[in-house]
């Protein structure tokens, strides 16, 4: 489910709010960057895939589509 509703910056290092649902991140994208180990990620209604770190709930990347 897309997030539509965003009222924060959409750029890497900015902290998410608590609110917003992460799922665990593919294991095919694991695969490929391993260093994402147990990151979670949302996307946006805009299509924009956001990889974040659970523990610090900050954006460390964004797959643009």
């Amino acid at each position: 489910e897309p997030v539509k509703e965003v009222n924060f910056t959409v750029s890497v290092g900015t902290k998410i709010p608590k609110k917003v649902r992460l799922e665990r991140l593919p294991t095919r994208i694991v695969k490929i960057v391993p260093q994402y180990e147990g990151y979670r990620f949302f996307i946006l209604a805009d299509g924009r895939i956001v990889i974040v770190d659970p523990n610090a709930l900050t954006i460390v990347y964004i797959i643009e589509v």
